[in-house]
């Protein structure tokens, strides 16, 4: 898996600013997961990493344009997320908000116009169409949903930039490695994410006594230890990645090396 493929359009495929003119008539109805049934990793903030850890392995990722993301890896699978069933069902207890929030997305404002957010979407999901919940009313205006949806995706947008800031604060301590992370079952199976950052727990520990209370109290340390706790899901995801059906009980394996995938 590689994971630079996937930090780019992730489920969207024809994002567009909302017009409450153009898009009047626009509802949305209920639907499933298929959507991202293709994706090995979706988006995740800090404020989810207690649940999440629970589930999913979760990693960091570097954008070309210096950005950090958190990701909720899926599938070991290639082009498969082992979290989607045959049926188009999420298959987990938690499901992380950005996937929750599709087919909706905010959008910034052109150049010279500030802050500004506009709802957009993307119209090629299935939900938006002629059939469900009106988006906007017959003045125009946009409906209870839309209003709720737009608080959402705001704080979803401030959490994402929170969660760019941790990661940014983690490399600038240099808590931060690039790894291969190759994980292996006694029967054969295995898979190789590549390139992720994770924690250096080693360098975690010479941290100095004043950051480590400064972190406790900020609550760094909180998402620190759910990401470090969230690698013990590698071997149950590859698991259910690459089901196979065996009486034997397998030995699991997992080998973190920098750069370098290490066989094991």
């Amino acid at each position: 898996m590689n994971t630079e493929a996937q930090t780019t359009a992730f489920f969207y495929q024809k994002p567009i600013v909302l017009d409450r003119v153009l898009h009047k008539e626009l509802r949305l109805k209920p639907a499933d997961a298929r959507f991202a049934s293709k994706n090995q990793a979706v988006p995740l903030v800090a404020a989810e990493f207690p649940e999440a850890c629970l589930e999913y392995p979760i990693v960091f990722a570097k954008g070309n344009d210096g950005q950090w993301l958190a990701l909720a890896l899926t599938g070991l699978q290639a082009g498969a997320n082992a979290f989607v069933d045959v049926k188009g069902q999420w298959s987990a207890r938690y499901v992380p908000a950005s996937v929750r929030r599709y087919p909706f997305i905010l959008a910034e404002g052109a150049p010279g116009q500030g802050d500004q957010l506009s709802l957009a979407a993307d119209l090629a999901a299935p939900q938006l169409g002629s059939e469900g919940e009106p988006l906007f009313d017959v003045k125009g205006e946009p409906t209870e949903l839309v209003r709720n949806l737009m608080v959402l995706l705001a704080d979803f947008q401030n959490q994402a930039k929170q969660t760019n800031a941790l990661a940014q604060k983690l490399d600038e301590a240099g808590l931060l490695t690039q790894q291969n992370l190759q994980v292996r079952l006694g029967d054969g199976r295995n898979a190789v994410v590549d390139g992720v950052w994770i924690m250096d727990e080693v360098k975690l520990r010479e941290l100095p006594d004043d950051k480590v209370l400064a972190w406790f109290k900020g609550g760094e340390l909180t998402a620190i230890h759910a990401h470090m706790l969230s690698l013990r899901n590698l071997v149950p995801l590859l698991e259910r990645s690459q089901p196979v059906v065996t009486d034997k009980p397998a030995n699991r394996t997992i080998r973190k090396s920098a750069g370098k995938t290490k066989a094991v």
